[in-house]
């Protein structure tokens, strides 16, 4: 067996792969690192110099570079998986998302007409390419949206949301 061959099969490359490669593994770590700052530290003029450094990476590596908005804000659990990487990803504040999740490429987890609402993504679920989902709405766990779905009310577990505006199937 070749070298390459062996390479590709290593745990290390499965996962650099699952995550997006090294654009999704940037962005995930630095929602990590800006979580962090936000919620945990807890030295106010530390928390100060690293969070006006943290938005200006931010700004520049992440909106600019890799064209995505996932705010230190959010909650989201383990295992955020960003199969495409994060081209076009765009997650509102609000938002909590649960372990395990799949979000491919752009994709808008946002608010509807009320403010300071976003959607609740449970575990398991997987968000298909230029998916839109807005509001106040729960995504239960293990549920599918399909490619460019508009999903505008709860979606239960284990079920998909397809089509604009999305139906439950």
């Amino acid at each position: 067996m070749g070298m390459l061959a062996r390479l590709v099969r290593l745990p290390i490359f499965s996962a650099f792969s699952q995550f997006g490669g090294l654009q999704g593994i940037i962005v995930v770590s630095f929602y990590r690192i800006g979580h962090f700052i936000f919620y945990k530290l807890r030295v106010p003029v530390m928390q100060q110099i690293c969070w006006i450094i943290y938005r200006l990476l931010e700004l520049l590596v992440i909106r600019l570079l890799f064209d995505c908005e996932i705010p230190a804000q959010c909650h989201i659990g383990k295992g955020l998986r960003l199969p495409h990487g994060p081209k076009g990803i765009v997650i509102n504040p609000y938002t909590k998302i649960d372990d395990n999740v799949t979000i491919f490429h752009y994709v808008t987890l946002g608010q509807n007409k009320q403010p300071k609402t976003a959607p609740i993504i449970e575990q398991g679920v997987i968000i298909g390419a230029g998916a839109k989902l807005l509001g106040d709405i729960k995504i239960a766990s293990s549920a599918k949206i399909g490619a460019n779905a508009v999903v505008l009310q709860d979606v239960p577990s284990n079920s998909t949301a397809v089509g604009v505006p999305a139906q439950i199937k």
